[in-house]
């Protein structure tokens, strides 16, 4: 089973034209055919296997909860500017 739903990408600094451009690339607004190219329902089937540290605290939904995990850092691993906010940031030293 899977999610029609459109993906997120959550707050970008791209430019709406951007931002339609990646989900047109992504296939972030047709998330069978994401889930399909990157073999979500496979690898959510064999991550739903709860971890001893999991069993404690349970899931509802442990394969529903594994898609949205895999589907997230998918997006983040093929759309960087999905997450600003968790990319390593440069600086220069003041000195």
């Amino acid at each position: 089973m899977t999610d029609q739903e459109p993906l997120d990408l959550g707050v970008t600094e791209l430019s709406p034209d951007e931002e339609e451009a990646t989900r047109r690339e992504h296939d972030l607004d047709r998330p069978e055919v994401f889930d399909r190219r990157n073999d979500v329902d496979r690898r959510a089937r064999t991550r739903a296997a709860l971890l001893p540290e999991e069993r404690n605290t349970g899931s509802a939904d442990p394969e529903a909860q594994a898609r949205e995990v895999l589907r997230d850092s998918d997006v983040r691993t093929e759309v960087p500017e999905s997450a600003p906010d968790t990319m390593a940031e440069r600086r220069e030293s003041g000195a």
